[in-house]
């Protein structure tokens, strides 16, 4: 199913108009029982599959599209923390909005929110940068590569402790 999926999203992302970078990027995902979830709720796992998606999503369905296609670039993510506030169910319309909040010298991070008829019921942050054929590129190159100048968002406050523990890790 996932496969399906993929090439569904991927198709939509190169069809559709390109976003600016700042903008949300809205998916919409139906709860399928026994395979997105046990008799009633979401596997934990399937956030992860979804919140996959709405990366590539992000990647080309914005102003990365063009850069994106002709480099390689996919999204790779390397730290998130997620919070669950109600259950997803079986046979759930789910809307996921992904916006990019944030970058810094080392990496972007995304805010991820899991909707059910218009209700928050979980949202993630989530660290990460682009990956291409000759190795990881941190955001001043991705915008280099654009031939783009763009100012970060401020970082939210509540995400700064979280980001400073994991700047504290070696990065690979």
């Amino acid at each position: 199913m996932y496969r399906l999926r993929f090439v569904v999203v991927i198709l939509k992302s190169l069809l559709s108009p390109t976003k600016g970078l700042l903008d949300d990027f809205e998916l919409h995902f139906w709860a399928i029982p026994l395979i997105d979830t046990d008799f009633s709720r979401l596997f934990t796992q399937t956030y992860a599959l979804y919140m996959g998606l709405a990366r590539w999503n992000f990647l080309f369905n914005s102003e990365f599209k063009t850069a994106a296609l002709k480099k390689a670039w996919v999204p790779v993510t390397t730290a998130e923390t997620m919070t669950y506030t109600k259950s997803i169910k079986a046979f759930d319309r789910v809307k996921l909005v992904t916006r990019l909040i944030h970058w810094n010298d080392r990496r972007f991070y995304l805010k991820h929110t899991f909707y059910v008829r218009g209700v928050e019921c979980a949202h993630t942050y989530v660290e990460g940068l682009v990956r291409s054929p000759r190795g990881h590129l941190k955001p001043q190159e991705v915008f280099k590569a654009l031939g783009v100048t763009k100012e970060s968002p401020p970082l939210p406050e509540a995400l700064q402790g979280w980001i400073d523990l994991i700047a504290a890790r070696p990065l690979q």
